[in-house]
């Protein structure tokens, strides 16, 4: 007779907390059982909002599927990375390249990948806040130390830079910047972000 053991959750999820997949989550399926219209915000799914891709898109995929089989390098389709760096261009940032870009399945697969090659133990991460519940949960499980700066609604959701340097440690690795804001919509002006660049250059 074999004895069975419990299989318990890791000690590096004991401080991650990520309620659009928890509590919220649970709660708007317990109304929805209960006949009530809930509108869920929390998926970045823009088609269940009535927004499908477009059919250029659609016909694209279509006329592609026999060459998707295989592999693509690790850092994505050369011309789906020149694409991207040429858009970024155009917006006038004039020294992006193809080398520069990296492509995944979304930020909640890249953010993490990130974080993880970059964070040793207790590295600080300044996070905004509110913020998407990804990246504070993501911070955690990398092992890393989240530092969050308020976005004060009185502000109109803007963070304050002047608050940011004054969190700035020996340890930071890191500042997010969510823009627009997820979740509050902001978006924030130009003189708000040249404050954040400075920080990081100075550090």
């Amino acid at each position: 007779m074999t004895s069975r053991h419990h299989i318990g959750m890791s000690r590096k999820l004991s401080g991650v907390s990520y309620s659009l997949r928890g509590p919220l989550a649970a709660q708007a399926e317990r109304m929805r059982a209960a006949g009530e219209d809930v509108l869920t915000l929390s998926l970045g799914d823009p088609a269940t909002h009535g927004l499908p891709p477009a059919r250029e898109v659609v016909q694209a995929v279509r006329d592609r599927l026999d060459d998707s089989c295989g592999y693509s390098g690790a850092a994505g389709l050369p011309e789906a990375r020149d694409a991207v760096a040429q858009h970024y261009r155009g917006k006038g940032l004039d020294t992006v390249r193809s080398c520069d870009v990296y492509l995944g399945n979304g930020v909640s697969e890249l953010a993490p990948l990130s974080l993880h090659a970059l964070l040793d133990p207790h590295d600080q991460v300044l996070i905004p806040a509110p913020d998407y519940p990804m990246w504070t949960a993501s911070v955690v499980v990398a092992g890393g130390r989240p530092v969050h700066y308020p976005c004060d609604e009185a502000s109109d959701w803007y963070p304050d830079p002047g608050d940011i340097a004054r969190r700035v440690t020996d340890r930071t690795r890191a500042i997010v910047v969510i823009n627009p804001n997820n979740p509050t919509g902001a978006v924030w002006p130009r003189g708000v972000l040249d404050g954040i660049a400075d920080i990081a250059r100075r550090h």
